[in-house]
């Protein structure tokens, strides 16, 4: 584990860059390398089987090891080994842009003169990647993120996927593109679809009740709004298979759920039988 960077005075933004990874060897070197304006970059591994301990510290960055509790626990004790007053958080596959970089510096620093009543957090615009091209048109061109934070002011918010934060107090906005470069290839696309919606399934199995015709006309409309609506249709065939993916996801969702909930309805009923 390496210790905190020392402060060169004036050549960093005074905030630690959080980090959140686990077997992320093929892109954690871009996201560190690109957070090396920050004077505590901070890598929250959760178990990794392959290099990327080894990558994050060999460009600098401070590991600290934490056995995957799952995203928003994780996210909760990386807030709590930050070590600057200022909180930047990436994930392993994002790379801060030289643009946002600069302004993350100059907002921080003005944010930290005497008298200055600057907002608790700001948010930053992610630019997403989807099978290897950048997705201008359609809802992943209008994703705003809230990632810069006063570390005093933040909080996480708890569901087991699609976590987020929160602050108190004001929040601004950034206009530099933070990159994202998500689901590069089909097969990790279905990969990610397939844990995230088990852990969201999990989270909504005791609220509205799934019908059986949900996991076929609602996904219908999702893709609808996605590819007519929001303007999917303008990215081609890149677009047509996002809105197909968005659609797939909540389709497998609501599967899962309404499984997990005849389970627990077949429980419920053993034990009400064991105790008559």
């Amino acid at each position: 584990m390496n210790p905190p960077r020392p402060d060169p005075p004036g050549s960093r933004a005074s905030l630690t860059a959080i980090v959140i990874a686990q077997d992320s060897a093929a892109h954690i070197a871009r996201c560190v390398i690109s957070l090396a304006f920050a004077e505590d970059v901070l890598v929250v591994d959760g178990g990794s089987a392959d290099a990327t301990v080894e990558l994050a510290e060999m460009h600098g960055a401070r590991v600290v090891p934490n056995p995957w509790p799952g995203f928003a626990a994780q996210r909760r004790f990386a807030l709590a080994q930050a070590s600057r007053e200022w909180v930047l958080v990436c994930d392993s596959d994002e790379e801060v842009t030289p643009g946002l970089a600069r302004e993350i510096m100059s907002t921080i620093a003005g944010a930290n003169r005497p008298g200055a009543n600057a907002p608790a957090g700001f948010r930053v615009r992610r630019r997403n990647q989807f099978l290897g091209g950048w997705m201008d048109v359609g809802p992943w061109s209008r994703d705003w993120q809230l990632r810069l934070m006063r570390r005093g002011a933040v909080r996480v918010t708890d569901t087991s996927v699609h976590e987020g934060y929160a602050v108190d107090g004001p929040v601004g906005a950034l206009s530099s593109p933070l990159n994202h470069y998500a689901h590069p290839t089909v097969s990790e696309s279905v990969q990610r679809l397939n844990r995230y919606t088990s852990l969201e399934a999990a989270d909504r199995a005791t609220r509205r009740r799934v019908g059986a015709l949900d996991a076929l006309v609602l996904p219908a409309g999702v893709f609808f709004n996605y590819y007519v609506l929001k303007g999917c249709w303008r990215a081609g065939v890149r677009g047509f298979l996002l809105a197909s993916t968005t659609a797939m996801y909540k389709s497998i969702l609501y599967v899962k759920i309404r499984l997990l909930q005849q389970r627990d309805a077949r429980r419920g009923g053993k034990e009400t039988r064991a105790r008559a």
